[in-house]
């Protein structure tokens, strides 16, 4: 689809958040972004306010949707909910379906992840895992990635002709800079995003390990769909990790390659 360089700034925006945008390079956006505000720092200020208010407004218009799953583990009798509780999570759902907004499920989440292309095997791990445990975080925040690309593009190349630091939308969850925590202040009992933080690993990371039983997990919740982690269990697999010898660290990789071999 051919883009007219000079369509307003709401025209490519929506065509970008739709992904029709796939033509609009890098070098065709710098000079749409050009002739749309004359390198004038205002006018950049304003596109890229513009910019960031169309991903906060898409952001928005999603919620995650948990009612079907809860009514079937209900029915299975793996959830403690009664009739009133269950109603109360329909009508919550309802109630944003009607003001237009789309509920998402882990296997809709999955599956645009899938048709968008995995990374890498190990990329592929993560999301497979991510969906089995039904981290609806994870599977929105990898599924978002994708969805945004066309419309990050156009953004960044906003922020660099402004000459500035680019900033994340307000509504996009920022690292805030905090006191690294004590291994005591931890809870017996975790989660993955508690697991990161105390590894310093990525989630994707974890994911793949716990697929290859490299760390030490469990599984709990209804259906097993919950990932938690044991403080002490991984306190001393990290201590295990760093005690490795060079010679265990080199039995272990032929180890893994051996196996990769034998698949």
């Amino acid at each position: 689809m051919s883009m007219a360089i000079n369509m307003p700034l709401g025209g490519l925006i929506d065509k970008s958040l739709k992904g029709e945008a796939r033509f609009a390079h890098e070098e065709w956006l710098r000079t749409y972004v050009k002739r749309l505000t004359n390198g004038n720092k205002t006018k950049l200020k304003q596109a890229l306010n513009e910019v960031d208010e169309a991903i906060n407004q898409w952001r928005d218009g999603f919620f995650i949707s948990t009612y079907d799953e809860k009514l079937s583990a209900v029915r299975q009798g793996k959830l403690n909910m009664d009739s009133q509780e269950l109603e109360d999570v329909y009508n919550e759902e309802t109630y944003l379906q009607k003001e237009g907004k789309t509920g998402l499920v882990a296997d809709f989440l999955y599956n645009s992840i899938a048709q968008y292309g995995f990374i890498n095997e190990h990329h592929r791990d993560a999301i497979e895992s991510a969906w089995m445990f039904h981290d609806m975080e994870f599977l929105q925040q990898q599924w978002e990635y994708y969805a945004l690309v066309q419309i990050r593009s156009l953004r960044a190349v906003i922020v660099s002709m402004l000459g500035t630091v680019p900033t994340i939308p307000e509504t996009e969850p920022q690292n805030a800079k905090r006191e690294p925590k004590r291994i005591e202040d931890y809870p017996e009992v975790f989660d993955i995003t508690l697991c990161c933080e105390l590894t310093n690993y990525a989630k994707d990371t974890i994911y793949k390990w716990t697929r290859t039983r490299e760390i030490p997990c469990h599984r709990s919740g209804t259906n097993g769909r919950k990932l938690v982690f044991k403080r002490d269990e991984i306190v001393a697999w990290m201590t295990a990790r760093k005690q490795e010898t060079k010679d265990e660290f080199i039995k272990r990789m032929e180890s893994q390659l051996a196996a990769r071999l034998r698949k």
